[in-house]
């Protein structure tokens, strides 16, 4: 785990903070419909996992998720597509929706555990009314995600890797897709496939009915708008 001083550190600079952006491809048209950004950097942000988790630890996780969700939007907007942007449930309350919401941002709530979803769900509506819209991150094989869906009503719902890796080759994996499309439906979702590094994942995906995907075998997440295209899947 990392020092208080470390994780203080980087609330303090928050310049410290770069952002890298991964395309998200319309995989039934072929074209790009998006970015996820990513926070990145030297040192301790080289691996932001174990950064986030520590200040979570040191209680500085609603600090550290504020900065860097403004570092995010410092780098402005996409002219064309939407913009996904990781918050924390604790971050989000911290954050002034009236200040960034607009109709090209996705609050992408990577953990709602620590808030109960009722006073979450009020959050985040203040954001819809502003034109945010919603996704539900890391939905995989533990349904208590998928349950907290139910309460939240994400326009839409990102399919773990977990999920993703090995579609084409494991029957189970795709019922198991199949039947989180269904929730999707019912919620009026649209499902977000993640991390497709085969094609063969890909075709399944694509026969499944998802529409939007991202993945390195759609594109790498890269420093700056004009590297961050997509890759292939065509």
């Amino acid at each position: 785990m990392l020092s208080k001083r470390e994780v203080e550190a980087v609330i303090r600079h928050p310049e410290r903070i770069r952002v890298y952006y991964q395309p998200v491809v319309n995989i039934q048209s072929g074209r790009p419909w998006g970015y996820e950004a990513l926070v990145r950097g030297d040192g301790v942000l080289a691996k932001p996992g174990r950064l986030f988790k520590s200040a979570g630890a040191w209680g500085f996780l609603g600090e550290l998720d504020a900065a860097c969700f403004k570092a995010v939007l410092a780098g402005g907007m996409p002219r064309e597509g939407v913009l996904a942007v990781n918050v924390t449930a604790t971050g989000l309350v911290n954050l002034d929706a009236a200040a960034y919401a607009n109709p090209s941002l996705i609050i992408e709530l990577t953990e709602y555990g620590q808030r109960e979803p009722r006073e979450l769900a009020g959050v985040l509506e203040r954001w819809r009314r502003d034109g945010a819209r919603v996704a539900i991150d890391d939905v995989g094989q533990d349904s208590g995600q998928l349950r907290a869906a139910l309460h939240l009503k994400p326009d839409f719902i990102k399919l773990d890797r977990s999920l993703v890796a090995g579609c084409d080759r494991q029957v189970a994996k795709r019922l198991f897709l199949a039947q989180a499309l269904e929730v999707c439906r019912y919620l009026g979702a649209e499902a977000i496939a993640e991390g497709i590094e085969k094609p063969g994942e890909l075709k399944v995906l694509r026969d499944l009915g998802i529409e939007y995907a991202q993945g390195y075998l759609l594109g790498r997440p890269q420093p700056g708008w004009k590297k961050a295209v997509m890759a292939g899947g065509g």
